[in-house]
Protein backbone atom coordinates (compact mmCIF):
# COMPACT_ATOMS: atom_id res chain seq x y z
CA UNK A 1 0.00 0.00 0.00
CA UNK A 2 2.10 3.77 -1.43
CA UNK A 3 1.33 6.11 2.01
CA UNK A 4 0.16 9.29 1.35
CA UNK A 5 0.14 12.59 2.73
CA UNK A 6 -2.68 14.90 3.40
CA UNK A 7 -2.50 16.39 -0.13
CA UNK A 8 -2.79 12.95 -1.88
CA UNK A 9 0.89 13.11 -2.81
CA UNK A 10 2.77 10.10 -2.71
CA UNK A 11 5.65 10.13 -0.37
CA UNK A 12 8.18 8.74 -3.16
CA UNK A 13 7.50 12.58 -4.79
CA UNK A 14 9.10 13.80 -1.59
CA UNK A 15 12.23 11.63 -2.20
CA UNK A 16 14.78 14.21 -3.65
CA UNK A 17 17.61 13.51 -6.28
CA UNK A 18 21.49 13.93 -5.16
CA UNK A 19 23.72 15.14 -7.84
CA UNK A 20 27.75 14.39 -8.03
CA UNK A 21 29.45 17.57 -8.18
CA UNK A 22 31.93 16.52 -10.10
CA UNK A 23 32.51 15.38 -13.74
CA UNK A 24 33.23 12.15 -14.52
CA UNK A 25 36.73 11.93 -16.27
CA UNK A 26 37.06 12.48 -19.56
CA UNK A 27 38.89 9.92 -21.84
CA UNK A 28 42.20 11.10 -23.31
CA UNK A 29 44.62 9.82 -25.93
CA UNK A 30 48.18 9.56 -24.74
CA UNK A 31 49.74 12.82 -27.51
CA UNK A 32 52.92 12.28 -27.76
CA UNK A 33 54.48 13.49 -31.57
CA UNK A 34 55.42 16.86 -30.06
CA UNK A 35 57.96 15.65 -28.12
CA UNK A 36 59.99 13.76 -30.41
CA UNK A 37 59.96 16.72 -32.33
CA UNK A 38 62.82 19.37 -32.65
CA UNK A 39 61.57 22.11 -30.96
CA UNK A 40 62.52 25.24 -33.01
CA UNK A 41 60.62 28.88 -32.33
CA UNK A 42 60.01 31.05 -34.56
CA UNK A 43 60.42 34.65 -32.92
CA UNK A 44 57.62 37.30 -33.23
CA UNK A 45 57.90 39.93 -36.03
CA UNK A 46 60.07 37.50 -37.46
CA UNK A 47 57.88 36.45 -40.56
CA UNK A 48 55.63 33.68 -40.71
CA UNK A 49 57.93 30.77 -42.18
CA UNK A 50 60.60 28.86 -40.27
CA UNK A 51 63.69 27.38 -42.00
CA UNK A 52 66.27 24.72 -41.14
CA UNK A 53 69.53 24.11 -42.65
CA UNK A 54 72.01 21.40 -42.43
CA UNK A 55 75.71 21.35 -43.95
CA UNK A 56 75.69 18.07 -46.59
CA UNK A 57 78.67 15.21 -45.75
CA UNK A 58 81.67 15.71 -47.66
CA UNK A 59 82.46 12.58 -49.49
CA UNK A 60 85.73 10.78 -48.53
CA UNK A 61 89.08 12.41 -49.02
CA UNK A 62 91.52 11.39 -52.35
CA UNK A 63 95.09 10.49 -52.64
CA UNK A 64 97.20 14.19 -52.65
CA UNK A 65 100.44 13.78 -55.10
CA UNK A 66 103.72 14.97 -53.58
CA UNK A 67 103.69 18.82 -53.68
CA UNK A 68 100.14 19.50 -55.27
CA UNK A 69 97.81 21.42 -54.12
CA UNK A 70 94.29 20.34 -53.37
CA UNK A 71 91.36 21.81 -55.33
CA UNK A 72 88.85 23.49 -53.46
CA UNK A 73 85.27 22.30 -53.22
CA UNK A 74 82.15 24.55 -52.49
CA UNK A 75 80.66 23.63 -49.33
CA UNK A 76 77.09 22.12 -49.66
CA UNK A 77 74.28 22.53 -47.66
CA UNK A 78 70.20 21.67 -47.83
CA UNK A 79 67.64 23.75 -46.34
CA UNK A 80 64.01 22.65 -45.25
CA UNK A 81 60.97 25.23 -44.94
CA UNK A 82 57.63 25.17 -43.42
CA UNK A 83 54.83 28.17 -42.69
CA UNK A 84 53.36 28.76 -39.76
CA UNK A 85 49.33 27.50 -39.33
CA UNK A 86 46.69 28.97 -37.15
CA UNK A 87 44.32 26.62 -35.27
CA UNK A 88 41.75 27.91 -32.50
CA UNK A 89 38.41 26.44 -30.65
CA UNK A 90 35.81 28.55 -28.48
CA UNK A 91 33.20 27.68 -26.75
CA UNK A 92 30.60 29.86 -24.72
CA UNK A 93 28.63 29.54 -21.30
CA UNK A 94 25.88 31.35 -20.38
CA UNK A 95 25.34 33.17 -16.68
CA UNK A 96 22.45 30.73 -16.38
CA UNK A 97 24.30 27.69 -16.93
CA UNK A 98 26.94 28.91 -14.37
CA UNK A 99 24.24 29.63 -11.56
CA UNK A 100 22.13 26.70 -11.98
CA UNK A 101 24.36 23.58 -13.22
CA UNK A 102 25.79 21.41 -10.46
CA UNK A 103 29.20 21.21 -11.73
CA UNK A 104 31.86 23.36 -12.49
CA UNK A 105 31.13 23.90 -16.07
CA UNK A 106 33.65 27.08 -17.03
CA UNK A 107 36.27 24.81 -14.73
CA UNK A 108 35.75 21.45 -16.60
CA UNK A 109 35.65 23.25 -20.02
CA UNK A 110 38.96 25.09 -19.42
CA UNK A 111 40.75 21.52 -18.74
CA UNK A 112 38.94 19.74 -22.11
CA UNK A 113 39.73 22.97 -24.28
CA UNK A 114 43.55 22.38 -23.25
CA UNK A 115 43.02 18.46 -24.03
CA UNK A 116 41.74 19.92 -27.71
CA UNK A 117 44.25 22.40 -27.95
CA UNK A 118 47.23 19.15 -27.15
CA UNK A 119 44.80 16.79 -29.78
CA UNK A 120 45.01 19.87 -32.32
CA UNK A 121 49.27 19.86 -31.90
CA UNK A 122 48.96 15.72 -31.86
CA UNK A 123 47.21 15.54 -35.77
CA UNK A 124 48.92 18.70 -37.22
CA UNK A 125 52.80 17.21 -36.24
CA UNK A 126 50.87 13.35 -37.76
CA UNK A 127 49.36 14.91 -40.67
CA UNK A 128 52.78 16.54 -41.80
CA UNK A 129 55.08 13.17 -41.02
CA UNK A 130 52.89 10.55 -41.49
CA UNK A 131 50.55 9.34 -44.21
CA UNK A 132 49.99 11.49 -47.38
CA UNK A 133 47.17 12.51 -49.33
CA UNK A 134 46.96 9.46 -51.19
CA UNK A 135 47.50 7.08 -49.31
CA UNK A 136 45.05 4.31 -49.95
CA UNK A 137 44.38 4.71 -53.59
CA UNK A 138 45.31 2.37 -56.05
CA UNK A 139 48.34 3.10 -59.12
CA UNK A 140 46.93 3.54 -62.94
CA UNK A 141 48.53 1.21 -65.23
CA UNK A 142 50.70 -0.65 -62.53
CA UNK A 143 52.13 -3.64 -63.30
CA UNK A 144 49.90 -5.74 -61.50
CA UNK A 145 46.35 -4.84 -60.39
CA UNK A 146 46.74 -6.78 -56.91
CA UNK A 147 48.58 -4.50 -54.92
CA UNK A 148 47.58 -1.64 -53.34
CA UNK A 149 49.19 1.43 -53.26
CA UNK A 150 50.67 3.79 -49.97
CA UNK A 151 52.01 7.78 -49.92
CA UNK A 152 54.01 8.81 -47.33
CA UNK A 153 54.72 12.50 -46.57
CA UNK A 154 58.57 11.78 -47.04
CA UNK A 155 59.74 8.79 -44.84
CA UNK A 156 60.46 5.33 -46.57
CA UNK A 157 57.44 2.85 -45.78
CA UNK A 158 57.95 -0.51 -44.61
CA UNK A 159 55.34 -3.12 -46.07
CA UNK A 160 55.79 -5.90 -43.65
CA UNK A 161 54.82 -8.96 -45.48
CA UNK A 162 57.16 -8.17 -48.21
CA UNK A 163 59.54 -6.77 -45.82
CA UNK A 164 60.78 -4.05 -48.16
CA UNK A 165 61.15 -0.99 -48.01
CA UNK A 166 60.42 1.06 -50.65
CA UNK A 167 60.69 5.11 -50.93
CA UNK A 168 57.46 6.37 -52.11
CA UNK A 169 57.01 9.32 -54.66
CA UNK A 170 54.38 7.82 -56.62
CA UNK A 171 53.15 5.08 -54.37
CA UNK A 172 53.85 1.97 -54.03
CA UNK A 173 52.62 -0.62 -56.73
CA UNK A 174 54.68 -1.13 -59.45
CA UNK A 175 58.29 -2.07 -57.47
CA UNK A 176 56.01 -4.35 -54.69
CA UNK A 177 56.61 -8.13 -55.56
CA UNK A 178 55.03 -9.80 -52.77
CA UNK A 179 52.41 -10.12 -51.04
CA UNK A 180 49.46 -7.13 -49.56
CA UNK A 181 48.81 -5.38 -46.46
CA UNK A 182 47.16 -7.83 -44.60
CA UNK A 183 50.83 -8.97 -42.64
CA UNK A 184 50.02 -9.93 -39.05
CA UNK A 185 52.69 -7.28 -37.17
CA UNK A 186 55.61 -9.00 -35.98
CA UNK A 187 58.83 -8.27 -34.20
CA UNK A 188 60.56 -8.83 -37.40
CA UNK A 189 59.41 -5.65 -38.87
CA UNK A 190 60.38 -3.68 -36.09
CA UNK A 191 64.22 -4.87 -36.66
CA UNK A 192 63.94 -4.79 -40.44
CA UNK A 193 62.76 -1.02 -39.77
CA UNK A 194 65.42 -0.46 -37.66
CA UNK A 195 68.30 -2.04 -39.85
CA UNK A 196 66.94 0.38 -42.11
CA UNK A 197 67.57 3.09 -39.64
CA UNK A 198 71.27 1.96 -38.78
CA UNK A 199 71.94 1.60 -43.01
CA UNK A 200 71.03 5.09 -42.85
CA UNK A 201 73.16 6.23 -40.52
CA UNK A 202 69.82 7.77 -38.45
CA UNK A 203 70.94 8.41 -35.01
CA UNK A 204 69.38 6.73 -31.62
CA UNK A 205 68.70 9.41 -28.95
CA UNK A 206 70.29 10.18 -26.33
CA UNK A 207 69.17 7.12 -24.19
CA UNK A 208 70.85 4.89 -27.17
CA UNK A 209 67.19 3.92 -28.44
CA UNK A 210 65.17 5.02 -31.63
CA UNK A 211 61.56 6.01 -31.14
CA UNK A 212 58.15 4.77 -31.77
CA UNK A 213 54.31 5.91 -31.79
CA UNK A 214 52.60 2.46 -32.02
CA UNK A 215 48.36 2.42 -32.31
CA UNK A 216 47.04 0.10 -29.39
CA UNK A 217 45.90 -2.27 -32.33
CA UNK A 218 49.49 -2.82 -33.64
CA UNK A 219 51.59 -3.19 -30.27
CA UNK A 220 48.80 -5.87 -29.63
CA UNK A 221 50.12 -8.20 -32.27
CA UNK A 222 53.48 -7.14 -31.05
CA UNK A 223 52.78 -8.21 -27.65
CA UNK A 224 51.01 -11.87 -29.27
CA UNK A 225 54.45 -12.77 -31.20
CA UNK A 226 56.02 -15.50 -29.81
CA UNK A 227 59.43 -13.47 -29.24
CA UNK A 228 58.25 -10.93 -26.66
CA UNK A 229 57.72 -13.25 -23.90
CA UNK A 230 61.66 -13.26 -24.06
CA UNK A 231 61.72 -8.96 -25.13
CA UNK A 232 59.39 -8.68 -21.47
CA UNK A 233 61.38 -11.01 -19.26
CA UNK A 234 64.77 -9.40 -19.77
CA UNK A 235 64.31 -5.73 -20.98
CA UNK A 236 60.63 -4.75 -19.97
CA UNK A 237 59.77 -6.25 -16.98
CA UNK A 238 59.85 -2.69 -15.50
CA UNK A 239 58.07 -1.21 -18.60
CA UNK A 240 55.57 -3.60 -18.46
CA UNK A 241 54.71 -3.43 -15.01
CA UNK A 242 53.83 0.41 -15.72
CA UNK A 243 51.41 -1.07 -18.85
CA UNK A 244 53.86 0.55 -21.53
CA UNK A 245 55.43 -1.32 -24.28
CA UNK A 246 58.54 -0.74 -23.52
CA UNK A 247 62.12 -1.38 -26.01
CA UNK A 248 62.39 -3.76 -28.71
CA UNK A 249 65.27 -4.14 -30.88
CA UNK A 250 66.32 -0.53 -29.94
CA UNK A 251 62.73 0.94 -30.36
CA UNK A 252 61.61 2.58 -27.17
CA UNK A 253 57.57 2.80 -28.06
CA UNK A 254 54.59 4.87 -26.80
CA UNK A 255 51.36 3.70 -27.04
CA UNK A 256 48.77 6.16 -28.84
CA UNK A 257 45.36 5.70 -30.14
CA UNK A 258 46.03 8.89 -31.86
CA UNK A 259 48.71 7.38 -34.34
CA UNK A 260 48.79 8.08 -37.83
CA UNK A 261 45.98 6.12 -39.60
CA UNK A 262 44.54 6.42 -42.73
CA UNK A 263 41.13 5.18 -44.19
CA UNK A 264 41.28 2.35 -47.27
CA UNK A 265 39.58 3.73 -50.22
CA UNK A 266 37.71 1.17 -52.61
CA UNK A 267 40.54 1.12 -56.06
CA UNK A 268 39.71 0.60 -59.55
CA UNK A 269 43.41 -0.73 -59.70
CA UNK A 270 43.61 -2.81 -57.07
CA UNK A 271 41.43 -6.42 -57.01
CA UNK A 272 43.38 -6.76 -53.70
CA UNK A 273 41.78 -3.59 -51.74
CA UNK A 274 37.27 -3.17 -52.11
CA UNK A 275 37.51 -0.79 -49.89
CA UNK A 276 36.84 -0.39 -45.39
CA UNK A 277 39.52 -0.80 -42.71
CA UNK A 278 42.36 1.76 -42.27
CA UNK A 279 45.39 1.75 -43.00
CA UNK A 280 47.86 1.73 -39.65
CA UNK A 281 51.04 3.73 -39.31
CA UNK A 282 53.38 2.96 -36.75
CA UNK A 283 56.21 5.88 -37.45
CA UNK A 284 60.17 4.61 -36.28
CA UNK A 285 62.31 7.33 -35.91
CA UNK A 286 65.92 8.37 -35.21
CA UNK A 287 66.94 11.70 -33.83
CA UNK A 288 66.17 15.17 -35.87
CA UNK A 289 64.15 13.55 -37.50
CA UNK A 290 61.11 15.91 -37.91
CA UNK A 291 60.55 19.35 -36.75
CA UNK A 292 58.17 21.18 -35.15
CA UNK A 293 57.88 24.94 -35.15
CA UNK A 294 55.35 27.22 -32.46
CA UNK A 295 54.86 30.97 -32.72
CA UNK A 296 56.99 32.82 -30.29
CA UNK A 297 57.80 28.72 -29.00
CA UNK A 298 54.25 28.92 -27.03
CA UNK A 299 51.83 26.00 -26.64
CA UNK A 300 48.16 26.67 -26.90
CA UNK A 301 47.28 29.00 -24.40
CA UNK A 302 43.06 28.53 -22.83
CA UNK A 303 41.68 32.03 -22.13
CA UNK A 304 38.33 33.14 -20.47
CA UNK A 305 37.32 36.15 -21.55
CA UNK A 306 34.14 37.27 -19.75
CA UNK A 307 32.49 41.07 -18.53
CA UNK A 308 30.33 43.57 -20.23
CA UNK A 309 30.74 45.61 -23.20
CA UNK A 310 28.52 46.62 -25.95
CA UNK A 311 27.83 43.26 -27.42
CA UNK A 312 27.32 41.52 -23.84
CA UNK A 313 26.05 44.38 -21.52
CA UNK A 314 24.47 42.14 -19.23
CA UNK A 315 27.48 40.12 -19.10
CA UNK A 316 25.68 37.08 -19.33
CA UNK A 317 28.31 35.02 -21.85
CA UNK A 318 31.61 33.66 -20.96
CA UNK A 319 33.85 32.26 -23.94
CA UNK A 320 36.73 29.98 -23.38
CA UNK A 321 39.26 29.24 -26.47
CA UNK A 322 42.68 28.46 -27.70
CA UNK A 323 44.69 29.42 -30.55
CA UNK A 324 47.61 28.15 -32.09
CA UNK A 325 50.02 28.68 -34.64
CA UNK A 326 52.06 25.72 -35.73
CA UNK A 327 54.34 24.20 -38.55
CA UNK A 328 55.87 20.73 -38.51
CA UNK A 329 57.92 19.12 -40.98
CA UNK A 330 60.52 16.37 -41.63
CA UNK A 331 63.04 17.39 -41.32
CA UNK A 332 65.64 13.90 -42.30
CA UNK A 333 63.56 11.37 -44.52
CA UNK A 334 66.57 9.17 -43.69
CA UNK A 335 65.81 9.10 -39.96
CA UNK A 336 62.31 7.86 -40.38
CA UNK A 337 60.77 4.59 -40.99
CA UNK A 338 56.50 4.54 -41.57
CA UNK A 339 55.65 0.96 -40.65
CA UNK A 340 51.87 0.10 -42.39
CA UNK A 341 49.20 -2.61 -41.23
CA UNK A 342 45.85 -2.90 -42.91
CA UNK A 343 43.61 -3.61 -40.90
CA UNK A 344 40.89 -4.36 -43.44
CA UNK A 345 39.76 -7.12 -46.04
Amino acid sequence: MVTTDASGATISTMIGNYYDHTFLERLEANLVYDKYGVQKPLPENQGDTIVWHALLNPSAGYVLADGSIPGASAVSARKVSATISWFADLRSVTDRVVATAVCPVVEETVQAMGYGAALTLDNIISDKIGFGSAASTGIANASSATFPSVFSQGFPVLEGNSNTIFWPTGGIATSMKNGFFSTVPAIAHIRRAVTQLKNMNAMPFDDGNYRGVIDPLVSDFIRSDSNFATWMAYTNRAAMEKGQLGVIEKVLFDESSNAATVAVLASTYSAAVSGGGRLHGTIIIGKGAYGVTKMGGKDAKVSVVSGPDKSDPLNQITFIGYKLGVAAKILNPSAGVLYTYYDGS
